[in-house]
């Protein structure tokens, strides 16, 4: 009875060890591996106005105290995969958030102004985004491709409006590679029910020229067609890199579930996680009526006599909520295939710390199940 004791003790002992040698055992489900992935545009806490140096809206103090409100429901959500955007400023907050989440950075400049090395105008803008990794999943970088904007080097950028950018880093699971992107589109007025709603509203009550409400069209649709071109170039990226392997695509997109941009990512392949398992849900990431930081920054507008329409918009747009953050995974067949399931999906991030909350958007969080059918 003692030896049996024994040699229970001993294999309990190697199991551990196992374990401990091979995290990704630990998250072995029915031979599939847990593959954990969340992301969340940060906030720079910038107004995007100014020439020198842009505006800020919080303190040094209140920005460390939302650094450290993230830092800890990422810990609590301990992902194996992060995507970040608006980093600011890179490379230093990338690589500051990977050490303390146990993590190695990728990270690109995705905004710089008129810039060279780490001297440039506006000065404190040299924002990007970033993926975090776990290094048991032997991450290697594959590439980055510029969306839209002026040049945007990793030392060098000049540029005076938007610009965007896609990263991709190749990972190892189950001995197989999977791709993973990150991306930050253009944002602009949508062609949300609200908006058009009350553009025609004001027209009809003569408050505003039906010459307005033709440039607010033409501008929505300039800043959809904006997106559109990041889209097909971001499908052109993860074509000519992971070729038919297995993806993960995320981060703050700046459009709608059933916009012309998100549908074309949908009909090249892309599974949209938190849809695939949530029908019903809203699933928020952009909520002026529950985020503290929108509520105190973001909502202080209110329209004024003589206000022109674009302007009226523009509040307006303000208040709406929407779900404009996202993780995919891809092509379709590796889903229909059960190479990749998708266990669960949820909005994150939201939670009140220390009086702030950690961004002006929440974070979407995935759990994956990736091996053979």
């Amino acid at each position: 009875m003692k030896i049996l004791r024994k040699k229970s003790a001993f294999l309990f002992i190697a199991i551990l060890l196992m374990l401990a040698l091979d995290p990704t055992q630990a998250r072995s489900q029915q031979g599939k591996t847990l593959l954990k992935v969340l992301d969340i545009n940060v906030w720079s806490g910038l107004d995007y106005i100014g020439t020198l140096t842009m505006g800020e809206y919080e303190s040094a103090a209140i920005r460390e105290k939302r650094f450290q409100a993230l830092v800890q429901q990422i810990k609590a959500l301990d992902p194996d995969i992060i995507g970040v955007h608006e980093a600011n400023k890179v490379p230093a907050y990338a690589r500051r958030l990977a050490a303390e989440t146990g993590c190695v950075a990728f990270q690109h400049v995705g905004v710089g102004g008129v810039r060279l090395g780490m001297l440039g105008l506006p000065w404190n803008l040299r924002e990007g985004d970033a993926i975090l990794v776990k290094k048991e999943l032997n991450p290697e970088l594959v590439g980055r491709r510029q969306l839209s904007g002026g040049y945007v080097g990793k030392w060098v950028t000049f540029h005076f409006a938007d610009a965007t950018q896609v990263i991709g880093i190749r990972i190892t699971v189950n001995q197989k590679p999977l791709y993973v992107y990150a991306t930050h589109w253009h944002a602009s007025l949508t062609d949300a029910p609200e908006i058009i709603e009350m553009a025609k509203d004001q027209v009809k009550k003569g408050d505003s020229h039906p010459e307005e409400y033709q440039a607010l069209l033409a501008e929505i649709k300039a800043g959809a067609d904006w997106r559109l071109s990041e889209a097909q170039k971001t499908l052109n990226f993860i074509h000519d890199t992971a070729g038919k392997n297995p993806v993960i695509l995320m981060g703050d997109f700046n459009a709608e579930s059933d916009s012309r941009e998100i549908q074309t990512l949908i009909a090249q392949g892309m599974i949209d996680t938190f849809a695939h398992v949530n029908a019903n849900d809203p699933g928020y990431t952009w909520d002026p009526a529950t985020n503290l930081n929108q509520k105190a920054h973001y909502l202080n507008d209110a329209p004024i006599d003589n206000t022109s329409l674009m302007e009226s918009i523009q509040i307006l747009d303000k208040t709406l909520s929407s779900r404009i953050d996202f993780i995919f995974a891809g092509p379709r067949s590796v889903i229909d295939s059960g190479q990749i399931t998708v266990k669960s999906s949820r909005v994150v991030m939201k939670e009140i710390i220390h009086g702030v909350h950690a961004s002006d958007h929440y974070g979407i969080y995935t759990e994956l199940l990736v091996g053979s059918p």
